[in-house]
């Protein structure tokens, strides 16, 4: 008797795991296919620009700033749905200083942000899980396309005058390079310039596709959503 109810519990329990399992895949395949209906988008494609020479002025009076990557973070901000756990408003966040590069500007009158190159190695973003930051590795194939590269096109919204210790804020338009992929991008950026010394925030929305890159999904426990925030926290100093 007691071996039967041993073997009838063994199986119960047995079901209950492959009923899950099911129901895991699924629910999985499920909420991706939602998501890839609500998400679908048409990649951009590199913007083509024809560079328009400074005005002469303006041209002399261009100063360049470099990056800071101590005091600088680039980081990705992406829903997260953990399908077995609680939590349905969960980002996932992921953050690098492993930040580079420059660009010119020019302040007074028609002041100008030009010959902007910022390159993040992409290799070094970290979140609040290894397991993700694998998955994440694997989904950006980083052992092949190490960095993500923006390059300047130009800009919009900039006032017709600044100041020193002025914030500001504005548009600037460019190309992402990102997994062997170029797309015109526009982030919204926010910074004021105080001496020799710029701080700012820059912010764009992405969708993975578009740079040829599939949602990763944790083992059938998690879905990541196509569309990505992209945020650069930069200081840079002439």
């Amino acid at each position: 008797m007691k071996k039967r109810t041993i073997w009838t519990t063994i199986i119960t329990v047995a079901l209950v795991v492959i009923i899950l399992a099911v129901f895991g895949v699924i629910y999985t395949q499920h909420y991706a296919n939602t998501v890839n209906a609500s998400q679908q988008h048409t990649a951009s494609g590199a913007i083509q620009a024809t560079a328009t020479p400074l005005a002469t002025n303006i041209a002399g009076s261009l100063q360049t700033y470099q990056i800071v990557p101590a005091q600088t973070t680039a980081s990705y901000s992406v829903y997260e749905n953990l399908i077995f756990q609680n939590k349905p408003n969960n980002d996932a966040i992921g953050t690098t200083h492993s930040v580079s590069g420059a660009f010119q500007i020019s302040k007074g009158s028609s002041p100008t942000v030009t010959n902007m190159t910022i390159k993040v190695d992409l290799r070094t973003l970290q979140s609040d899980s290894s397991m993700r930051d694998n998955h994440v590795q694997n989904a950006l194939d980083t052992a092949d396309y190490p960095y993500a590269t923006f390059v300047s096109v130009s800009t919009q919204g900039l006032p017709a005058s600044y100041t020193d210790g002025q914030t500001l804020q504005f548009k600037l338009l460019g190309n992402l390079t990102m997994h062997g992929k170029t797309n015109g991008e526009t982030f919204s950026v926010q910074g004021k310039v105080v001496g020799n010394t710029i701080t700012g925030t820059a912010t764009t929305t992405i969708y993975m596709t578009d740079f040829g890159i599939q949602p990763p999904t944790l083992a059938n426990i998690a879905i990541v959503q196509n569309k990505t925030v992209l945020t650069l926290n930069f200081t840079a100093q002439a």
